[in-house]
């Protein structure tokens, strides 16, 4: 059984994945849940879904930050691929369609993501820590991730056309 399914079939995880995305909508998008929560969401629904599902959660996500949160977001993201020899859109805005559009370009390469918005050095994740377990030592990234995560189960339970 997929975590779709088991987004769909009720049960216990379906509360406890409508409890995440309630804590979400509640608060400020990085707060309410531990760093490991929004990991451990993340990665069960993030590549659960087609791209274009992924995208419009991302964009979703983004749009609750703020203007300036986004451009904070935008920054961080352009400083770490810079370090990491990654490449980003030459001009690459602060809208949250546009910047939802390059954080999903960046989910589609396994790792890719984790690795921008991972906060710890290679040694700690040589060492055996897991590649995440620095990511959320930024507020943005986790909230970024609890959203897309968020809206990503939101959609799934509402199912298409409601």
């Amino acid at each position: 059984m997929s975590i779709l399914d088991d987004l769909l079939g009720g049960g216990q995880r379906q509360r406890d994945f409508k409890d995440f995305v309630n804590r979400y909508e509640q608060g400020h998008p990085s707060e309410g849940y531990s760093d490991q929560e929004v990991i451990d969401r993340y990665q069960d629904v993030a590549h659960a879904v087609p791209p274009d599902q992924y995208a419009q959660a991302a964009q979703e996500a983004l749009a609750r930050l703020s203007p300036e949160e986004r451009a904070a977001f935008v920054k961080m993201l352009q400083e770490r691929a810079q370090a990491r020899g990654v490449a980003l859109p030459r001009q690459m805005g602060s809208d949250p369609k546009d910047l939802g559009q390059v954080v999903t370009d960046l989910h589609e390469t396994p790792g890719r993501l984790r690795d921008l918005l991972g906060g710890g050095s290679a040694q700690a994740q040589a060492a055996g820590s897991s590649p995440l377990a620095g990511m959320l030592a930024s507020p943005l990234a986790k909230a970024a991730l609890a959203g897309i995560a968020a809206m990503v189960v939101k959609r799934v339970m509402q199912g298409p056309g409601r």
